[in-house]
């Protein structure tokens, strides 16, 4: 048998043992169960989470949801400087009064962002 013509039964046996290797750790990882962790729904108010009413000037009221309940509530003018920063803790109750002057605000709790329009 020639050199090349061995080489190639060779090959063509180690191809073939771990072929069949391959398909039995496949089988037993099938039948393994897979740890599945539950993902919480973004839109449902979990514990940590609150609701609030920000009152501006006495007039505009805007509600924000699934705020955390630590962090800053912070304000931010339309040019992206900020403007006031409220601990969320010292907040009592469902309303935070804020005075802003006239113009565009942006009003940010953790990931929640709202538009206010101040007149």
């Amino acid at each position: 048998m020639p050199l090349l013509e061995y080489n190639m039964a060779t090959y063509r046996k180690i191809l073939l043992i771990l072929l069949f290797a391959g398909v039995s750790l496949a089988s037993v990882a099938h039948t393994s169960p897979l740890p599945v962790s539950s993902v919480p729904d973004p839109l449902e108010q979990t514990d940590d989470t609150m609701t609030i009413y920000v009152v501006v000037n006495g007039a505009t009221k805007v509600k924000m949801e699934n705020i955390p309940d630590s962090g800053y509530l912070e304000v931010y003018s339309i040019l992206g400087v900020r403007v006031s920063s409220v601990n969320l803790k010292t907040i009592s109750g469902e309303e935070h009064h804020i005075n802003l002057p006239k113009g565009l605000y942006i009003l940010k709790a953790g990931k929640v962002a709202v538009k206010v329009i101040v007149k």
